[in-house]
């Protein structure tokens, strides 16, 4: 009896050794851990940045106006998620409608993607957000196909606008 109880105290420690050994990180070898690191370092370089600069002269129609802006953006390659801050100023009045357009190369124009929401009906103002891309235009986004365009009554079309590209 003693024996079983010797013999079953071993085999329960070699046991727990091995399970200590094989768990997580424990059978790991030195490419095994440089791999899981170079892919943590991969995920964190997903993110992109962006700025765009929005004037008249970009609207595809004609537009007479002092307004201007801008658009600082990051997206998150893995997430698809797009994190902006969207400033403007001297518009001809109240911003009416924002939104992301796309696809379009500069000069054409193209269908709203993603709409802003929640920005000051004032001339000069600033808005931010996060939004998530849809996984079939993601593409397009980082080719710079896609561009901001703030609207005003004056100019329904769109007063100003720029071109979204990333670095």
């Amino acid at each position: 009896m003693i024996a079983n109880r010797i013999l079953t105290s071993v085999f329960l420690s070699a046991s727990v050794f091995l399970m200590a050994a094989c768990g997580p990180g424990g059978n790991r070898n030195a490419s095994e851990s440089d791999a899981e690191m170079n892919h943590q370092e991969e995920m964190a370089s997903t993110v992109v940045n962006t700025t765009a600069t929005l004037d008249p002269g970009q609207e595809t129609a004609e537009v007479t106006s002092d307004g201007s802006g801008t658009l600082e953006a990051t997206y998150d390659e893995s997430t698809g998620e797009l994190t902006y801050t969207l400033e403007w100023s001297d518009l001809t009045g109240a911003p009416t409608m924002m939104h992301f357009h796309g696809p379009a190369a500069r000069g054409e124009d193209a269908g709203v993607k993603i709409p802003i929401e929640g920005f000051p009906a004032e001339a000069s103002g600033s808005v931010s957000n996060t939004v998530t891309v849809p996984e079939s235009d993601r593409a397009d986004l980082l080719a710079g196909k896609w561009y901001v365009n703030i609207h005003t009554e004056q100019y329904g079309p769109g007063e100003i606008r720029g071109q979204v590209e990333f670095e």
